[in-house]
């Protein structure tokens, strides 16, 4: 463990020297209520990253890149439509705030977060989902499909 630790502080200190991040990953906070049915999502992501696989960081550049590559489902199988409120920078991350409305509640319903998975093949999308009480982390890499939300 400690040798991976080294190895990932070698890492972090190398890309910080040379300018760059030696990871590619994400953070996603969905949250549901389950009273109002209301769904916020905010995702935060390197703004270099998100910029050169979207073409730019604006409202509108940012909801044409988040098509298909973000999509979640309630509970019946419908599509939950999310709206890009609005595409906020971060020191050196975006933030991307969107909502949506699900009244039939998340849980059975499906959830794919694949941004910038097709730009980097070691991409991480790190989710974090809390509905009412419960709160669950997914994982999201290159190649998976939309996961089932408990």
């Amino acid at each position: 463990m400690a040798a991976v630790t080294a190895l990932l502080g070698g890492a972090v200190l190398w890309g910080m020297l040379v300018g760059v991040h030696p990871m590619h990953t994400s953070v996603t906070d969905l949250v549901h209520d389950p009273r109002s049915g209301q769904v916020t999502i905010v995702i935060r992501a390197f703004v270099d990253d998100f910029s050169s696989a979207a073409g730019g960081v604006g409202d509108s550049i940012a909801a044409a890149y988040l098509r298909g590559r973000l999509s979640l489902t309630d509970r019946t199988g419908r599509s939950v439509v999310l709206k890009l409120e609005r595409v906020e920078p971060a020191g050196d991350a975006v933030l991307l705030r969107l909502r949506g409305h699900a009244p039939a509640g998340l849980s059975g319903g499906r959830l794919l977060q694949a941004l910038l998975c097709d730009r980097f093949d070691d991409q991480v999308n790190v989710v974090r989902v809390a509905a009412g009480l419960r709160r669950v982390s997914l994982l999201f890499v290159a190649g998976d499909e939309a996961k089932t939300l408990p």
